[in-house]
């Protein structure tokens, strides 16, 4: 949905100079760059705190397997929750 509004947007060669079409091009690019530091801080975190359990010596290959899942997880989901306001945000206009 997202994609689709913004391609359509900027593919449009009466709308290319437009201040609300370079705006929407703006804003795409910073929440990007948002999303993915903010991932990249959380997936830290979270393996940090891989290490620290591992540190302790009481984790299983479950445990293990779970924690590296969570790094995914956290990497992905601030991408994932800015895709989902955006396609609400744009669906309305």
């Amino acid at each position: 949905m997202t994609i689709t509004h913004r391609v359509m947007l900027m593919s449009d060669p009466a709308t290319a100079w437009d201040l609300s079409s370079r705006g929407e091009a703006m804003r795409m690019i910073s929440e990007k760059m948002d999303a993915a530091t903010q991932g990249s801080l959380d997936a830290a975190f979270a393996a940090g705190r891989l290490a620290l359990r591992s540190a302790s010596g009481r984790m299983s290959t479950d445990d293990v397997a779970h924690d590296l899942l969570a790094i995914g997880v956290a990497a992905g989901r601030p991408a994932a929750r800015r895709a989902r306001a955006n396609a609400k945000r744009l669906s309305r206009t």
